[in-house]
C-alpha cells in the first residue's frame, strides 16, 4: 500500500505525463512539485498539520486537486481556490 508520500509522487507524476502533451508545457515542472512536496508538503504533515492544510499550502487551482484526490480529499471548494487559509482555520 501506498503511504502519503507515494501517492502524491504519483499523482503529480501522472498530472505532469497529461500536462506534456499540451503547448507551453514546462518539462521543469516535475521537479518543482516534486521539491514542493518533499521539502513543504510532507514536513508539514510530519509535524502534524492535517494533510489537507499541508497540500493546500504546497499547491493550488487543478493541482491541488489532483493532489486532494490522491489522498482521499475532496477538491477544494470555491472559497479555497479564492481566499487566503487563514480564512478557513487554517
Amino acid at each position: 500500500m501506498l503511504d502519503t508520500h507515494d501517492k502524491l509522487l504519483h499523482a503529480v507524476t501522472e498530472y505532469d505525463r497529461k500536462q506534456s502533451t499540451k503547448r507551453g508545457y514546462n518539462h521543469y515542472a516535475l521537479a518543482h512539485y516534486c521539491g514542493a512536496i518533499n521539502q513543504r508538503v510532507i514536513p508539514a504533515i510530519n509535524q502534524g498539520v492535517p494533510i489537507r492544510k499541508a497540500i493546500l499550502m504546497g499547491f493550488c487551482g487543478r493541482l491541488a486537486d489532483v493532489c486532494l484526490r490522491a489522498v482521499g480529499e475532496p477538491k477544494t471548494t470555491d472559497a479555497e481556490q479564492r481566499g487566503s487559509l487563514s480564512d478557513y482555520g487554517y
